[in-house]
């Protein structure tokens, strides 16, 4: 037995002393004061979960604590590390209940990875320049989104909130040069658009809700044969409510009446994959461009800040005939929102359509 001299003298043995040590670890447990505040995390995101499932986004909080999705959820992690350390299995199990819940809602949005279909290899390509200029912000660089739209050689450009000088700003830098077709919703608040387009368009529709507009509809006549193009930007939960949900649920009616075929949605939903309006159009048909190619983490807004973006509520969408090889979330150029930069594989048709 190896003994050891304790500063008061005398000998104590080593495994006595390590004895003591290990009962007194299995004594212990998480102080009352931290385990309540655990508690109060728990309660509180277990609330959000049930609400999620009994009262989706029924409230302008919920929809915005929703649309972080999963990430809402984290703070649990740090409480079910704690919870362990200090031997409150309760607490332990509370916690873990809320992480199945994050892991459950967050599930469609991760697994959404698939192949870019064979047939895409050999299919004509566009490259779409997509992006939320920011109408409100003073420090927005119209010089510096055109020559992002030459350094990605965009065939097709899709601005919201884009004003009546942001539209001048561009001409006046040449932007449009290799982009004739036009159209814009000429406008000096958050609610104007521009398209741009190196292909033809018809069939131009402004949709509204009351006076402002949030979805233009456009045909684009490609070599490969017509695609429908939708530039979305709807208004923003916390600006109201009753408006966000209505005009999800007008874009998902749209979808599913006129069908998903050859039809390319790109613009700023002000929504994600946590949000009930977003998931239900995209149960109209149409597959997200950033979780199919398993980038469900470029999230968009917002930028410029000390913290990175938290959610990624601008997306572009593609329905069958279409398939989006490649996306990514880049700096907006004085915007508050990332631009999305997409190559669009485009099935070849026989007929117009």
């Amino acid at each position: 037995m190896t003994l050891a001299a304790p500063a008061g003298g005398g000998f104590q043995p080593v495994e006595e002393r390590e004895h003591g040590a290990l009962a007194r670890w299995r004594a212990w447990r998480l102080h009352w004061f931290p385990t309540a505040v655990g508690w109060a995390v728990v309660g509180v995101l277990g609330l959000v979960a049930l609400l999620r499932v009994v009262d989706w986004d029924g409230t302008t909080l919920l929809a915005v604590c929703n649309s972080l999705n999963g990430l809402f959820y984290l703070p649990v992690w740090l409480v079910l590390f704690v919870a362990t350390a200090g031997r409150r299995p309760i607490l332990v199990l509370g916690a873990l209940a809320i992480v199945v819940a994050q892991l459950a809602f967050a599930a469609p949005e991760l697994l959404a990875s698939r192949a870019v279909p064979a047939w895409a290899g050999a299919a004509p390509t566009i490259r779409l320049l997509d992006a939320n200029v920011a109408a409100d912000d003073d420090d927005t660089d119209m010089g510096g989104y055109a020559a992002d739209i030459a350094r990605y050689r965009a065939d097709l450009v899709t601005f919201e909130e884009a004003t009546t000088s942001d539209d001048a700003g561009l001409k006046a830098a040449g932007a449009f040069a290799h982009l004739p077709h036009r159209f814009v919703v000429s406008r000096n608040d958050p609610w104007g658009f521009l398209i741009a387009s190196r292909y033809p368009m018809r069939d131009v529709h402004v949709v509204y809700d009351g006076p402002h507009p949030f979805l233009v509809t456009a045909t684009l006549l490609l070599p490969s044969g017509n695609i429908r193009l939708w530039v979305v930007h709807d208004y923003a939960p916390v600006a109201s409510l009753a408006l966000w949900r209505l005009e999800l649920g007008r874009i998902a009616g749209l979808a599913r009446s006129g069908g998903a075929s050859r039809l390319l949605v790109a613009g700023d939903f002000n929504a994600s994959w946590g949000s009930k309006g977003f998931s239900e159009i995209l149960g109209a048909g149409l597959t997200d461009a950033a979780a199919a190619r398993a980038r469900p983490f470029d999230m968009t807004w917002p930028q410029a800040r000390w913290y990175p973006p938290l959610v990624r509520i601008d997306h572009v969408l593609v329905g069958t005939g279409l398939s989006a090889t490649r996306l990514s979330a880049a700096t907006g150029p004085g915007s508050d929102h990332h631009e999305l930069v997409a190559s669009i594989a485009v099935e070849r048709s026989g007929h117009g359509g």
